[in-house]
């Protein structure tokens, strides 16, 4: 773990420096356990190209596009900022989004126009509806994560290995993105171009100021640092920190607990990743095989299911945002809480003007001998998609490469530099912590593809009963092998 923290944290360190100088959601034996991919930023393998500064960018040849339309599309309720904004605001994440867009234009002769943005379902009825009528309306979509794994099964999108110029092995895409590939069709894409993926990535807070008031509390920087952050020390830290504030002997808003969640398919889904487990996957025929049924899957749902069920310092909201996240933390009622990296600078959170002091700690580990902290990112950010009537690939692949690599190193710098560590966090462990965290997200084709009726939706219920956890799964093990198998049989006609 160590070592990843000094190579992710210089790396970030190097671009920021460079930067300076110019559903799920809110919206409605496992495989290689301790060498999983992850996004981290690491140009390890890739084929992009240094400048003369030393940073890395994208191989795209001179291109011109005559003055074609670069049309996008993008959900309305979880970017803070725009794909392509319409004018230059002042604020410095908007401004190297804007300048972004200027500097393609002029690099690849294009218009890019204003990003259109609507709800998720509605970004989903359009794009099927364009397609259907092999309407040429949109060139590169932004939908909801798991709203498009179910559209990927209707075939309305392009495959991305059929599109020019993309480069896989380079840092501004998630390095796990390979696991989500289906055969050699790969229909959904994550890179530094998607706000989003960055905003809803899952990290755990903790309230410094209450933690220092606790006799005996560990130092939990050094407690990540030297590998013993895990669920058994997160329930073992909460389950005694439960105070009666108000003394109406009421379990009540008005307390402080030790934690608060929702178990919420996503968030479980976020421990369950962190703590190196898996839901299912595909062996190299494509036939899927099931690890939630595993030893280890299994016993992180038992810890999952004493920490919100029989925890006496935890209390459970069925709203994760308005009830918990915005509420608790912010006003200081609760130790720890998993929260996403946006919500540190929302203004309905109000977290910079937070009287207790807190820190950002990554999502706890199964155990000690686990090697890496793992994340995810909520199922309700979005993911890039090609229409499958698109009609001018070239410039698509071109420019999706071009603004991904243009994002690498001079927008996701100023954002992580300005807006969360300059705004939101408020120590140097922290920003390290952040930087760590964003580094060590991973994405399968279990979670890409669940598609509201995948294992992801289904862990709510499971952590409910932990007696029943093995035999609830085992009844519905023949419903997802079939639902998974349909899947791959749909993507690979």
């Amino acid at each position: 773990m160590k070592s990843s923290f000094v190579k992710a944290s210089a790396l970030m360190l190097a671009l920021l420096t460079a930067s300076a100088a110019v559903g799920c959601g809110d919206n409605v034996a496992e495989p290689s356990q301790t060498s999983a991919q992850t996004d981290g930023a690491s140009t390890n393998g890739a084929s992009g190209e240094e400048t003369a500064s030393g940073i890395l960018t994208d191989k795209v040849p001179t291109l011109d596009f005559k003055g074609a339309e670069f049309r996008t599309l993008e959900q309305n309720s979880v970017a803070t900022y725009e794909l392509s904004p319409a004018e230059n605001d002042g604020d410095v994440v908007s401004d190297a989004i804007w300048n972004r867009a200027r500097s393609m234009e002029e690099r690849f002769n294009v218009v890019i126009k204003p990003t259109v943005k609507f709800e998720y379902n509605t970004i989903s009825a359009n794009v099927t509806n364009s397609v259907m009528s092999d309407s040429d309306d949109y060139d590169l979509v932004f939908g909801q994560m798991y709203k498009s794994g179910a559209d990927a099964q209707s075939g309305i999108f392009y495959d991305w290995n059929s599109i020019p110029y993309v480069d896989f092995d380079n840092p501004w895409y998630t390095k796990s993105i390979s696991e989500a590939q289906v055969g050699d069709k790969l229909y959904m894409i994550e890179s530094d171009l998607s706000i989003t993926y960055f905003q809803q990535t899952w990290m755990m807070l903790y309230n410094k100021t209450k933690a220092e008031e606790i006799s005996d509390f560990p130092d939990l920087y050094a407690l990540v640092r030297e590998g013993k952050w895990t669920l058994d020390e997160l329930n073992r830290l909460t389950t005694d920190v439960y105070r009666d504030l108000n003394g109406d002997s009421m379990r009540d808003d008005e307390d402080f607990y030790g934690f608060a969640g929702t178990p919420g398919g996503c968030l479980l889904a976020a421990f369950v990743y962190g703590a190196g487990g898996r839901l299912a996957g595909l062996d190299k025929e494509l036939n899927v095989v099931q690890y939630i049924n595993s030893e280890r899957t299994l016993d992180i749902l038992q810890k999952l299911s004493k920490l919100f069920t029989s925890n006496n310092g935890t209390i459970v909201k069925p709203d994760a945002l308005s009830a918990t996240r915005r509420e608790l933390f912010p006003k200081g009622k609760v130790l720890f809480e998993a929260m996403q990296a946006t919500d540190l600078i929302r203004s309905d959170f109000d977290m910079r003007n937070m009287n207790d002091e807190f820190g950002v700690l990554p999502l706890p580990k199964y155990n000690e001998e686990q090697a890496e902290y793992y994340t995810v990112v909520d199922g309700g950010a979005s993911v890039m998609v090609v229409p499958a009537s698109a009609r001018n690939i070239e410039m698509i692949g071109a420019l999706t490469e071009a603004m991904s690599a243009y994002s690498y190193s001079k927008v996701i710098p100023v954002y992580i530099g300005v807006a969360l560590e300059q705004k939101g966090t408020r120590d140097e462990d922290s920003i390290q912590m952040m930087r760590e965290i964003l580094d060590s997200r991973v994405i399968d084709f279990a979670y890409l593809y669940d598609g509201f009726k995948g294992w992801v939706m289904q862990l709510t219920n499971y952590v409910k009963s932990p007696d029943s956890i093995a035999s609830s799964i085992e009844s519905g093990m023949s419903a997802m092998n079939g639902y998974y198998s349909g899947v791959v049989e749909f993507l690979t006609e």
